[in-house]
């Protein structure tokens, strides 16, 4: 199941993706050091909060209805469009005014920049929305190439100023913006025909928004999971501390290239299932062998930390070798719990994934606020690691009710699995190698 064309497919886009934003993590931590690139983080924050929630979850019911419906599918791009505009011109005016005052006062300089950085959101509501046709629509091949677009413009423009030495803040803004332009013309030069042929109907607008809410709300409360930390260390602590912690973040977000492939695919499979005990198959078999694959990612990746970070990002980041140990160690937990949300909403639950999402979150802010004023950084990372325990228990125990299977489906340390892995690994590594003769 993990090593299905599909998933070898996308993954291998999310790890070109990965690399790229390796490769701009280094260039951008270099250029402007720790506390420039703590500014950075906070002028890019909130716009690409505002962008995500801007979509409404639209996205993810515009990719079921066009896998249950694909004969209209140029009729809902237009549908999804018109809604994605309506929520991205509210979202502007709302950011417009309340970003500045969400500002730590030390760094309201930066309001202006910031009001720039919210031009992303139409952009990236347009684009998120396209992209959402080929999900549902499984074509995967157009799909991971234009996912993977942004990211090629974007590491394209960083190497530029890297090149040019243009060691200010508003140039990274520039280029994160332009990465976005250029990936709303190539989506529309590659949907252009759908786009031109559909119809606009009010009552597919609004059957999008109410088919939508649902996933909003999982995606707010996935949202404030993935971002809380990032918000709290912006918000309570030196722009320095903010620019070692992005470093931190970085290796532990190394093995989202796992977790995004296979819950892309989890959750357009799911999506597809027409039986219970075919998503309960799909989920069980698809989380066991992630999280032995992420188990051992994380342990490689953890022992690799110290040794990589002085030698890639300079020795100004040398504080964030610790706290990024501790964080890419519990990305073995956010990985298979990422599938299990990704899947359960593809099987249209996506209620589990919010409830297990906020309580994390509320376990994460009462963590930071105990050990973060006494432990710094390190604190922060600890409770991170509480939030993902939380979350993987309480997603087991909501998978196992809804799909009417045993919790100990989901155990995936037997020796059974290692050997199905193993053979799922050789038969990839035979099929392959094999000579086209």
């Amino acid at each position: 199941m993990i090593f299905s064309r599909a998933n070898i497919a996308t993954f291998s886009a999310s790890l070109a993706i990965q690399f790229c934003g390796l490769i701009t993590g280094v260039l951008t931590a270099r250029i402007l050091g720790p506390a420039a690139r703590g500014e950075l983080a906070t002028v890019m924050l909130w716009p690409m909060i505002l962008s995500n929630l801007g979509l409404l979850g639209c996205n993810w019911a515009l990719a079921r209805e066009v896998a249950a419906d694909p004969r209209k599918e140029s009729d809902w791009i237009r549908a999804a469009v018109a809604v994605g505009f309506a929520a991205a011109c509210v979202c502007l005016v709302l950011g417009y005014w309340l970003i500045p005052y969400s500002l730590p006062s030390d760094r309201r300089y930066l309001g202006s920049l910031v009001r720039v950085c919210l031009l992303s959101i139409p952009l990236g509501i347009f684009n998120q929305t396209l992209l959402a046709i080929e999900h549902g629509r499984m074509r995967w091949r157009r799909y991971n190439f234009v996912r993977a677009s942004f990211f090629i413009f974007y590491v394209i423009l960083i190497c530029l100023i890297a090149v040019s030495r243009k060691a200010q803040v508003q140039w990274f803004v520039w280029a994160y913006l332009t990465s976005h332009a250029l990936t709303v013309i190539l989506r529309l030069v590659l949907q252009r025909e759908s786009f031109a042929s559909g119809k606009l109907h009010v009552t597919e607008c609004f059957r999008l928004l109410r088919r939508g809410l649902p996933y909003f709300w999982a995606t707010a409360s996935n949202l404030l999971t993935l971002q809380l930390d990032k918000i709290i260390v912006v918000s309570l602590m030196s722009a320095e501390a903010a620019g070692i912690y992005t470093v931190a973040v970085t290796f532990s977000s190394a093995q989202s290239s796992l977790g995004e492939a296979l819950g892309i695919t989890s959750f357009a499979l799911l999506s597809n299932a027409k039986s219970i005990d075919r998503q309960g198959q799909i989920l069980t078999e698809t989380f066991r062998q992630a999280t032995l694959t992420s188990a051992g990612l994380g342990l490689l990746l953890s022992c690799s930390v110290p040794l990589l970070i002085g030698p890639l990002f300079g020795h100004e980041f040398a504080q964030a070798v610790r706290p990024a140990v501790i964080l890419t160690a519990s990305a073995a937990l956010t990985t298979p719990g990422g599938i299990l949300i990704q899947g359960l909403r593809g099987a249209g639950r996506p209620y589990p994934g919010l409830a297990s999402q906020l309580l994390g979150t509320g376990v994460l802010a009462g963590s930071a606020a105990l050990l973060l004023p006494k432990f710094g950084l390190m604190g922060m990372a600890w409770a991170v690691v509480l939030s993902a325990c939380v979350q993987i228990v309480l997603l087991i125990a909501a998978a196992s009710a809804l799909l009417r299977i045993s919790p100990l489906c989901f155990w995936p340390f037997g020796a059974r699995d290692v050997r199905e892995l193993w053979r799922s690994v050789m038969a990839v590594r035979l099929r392959y190698s094999r000579s086209p003769a």
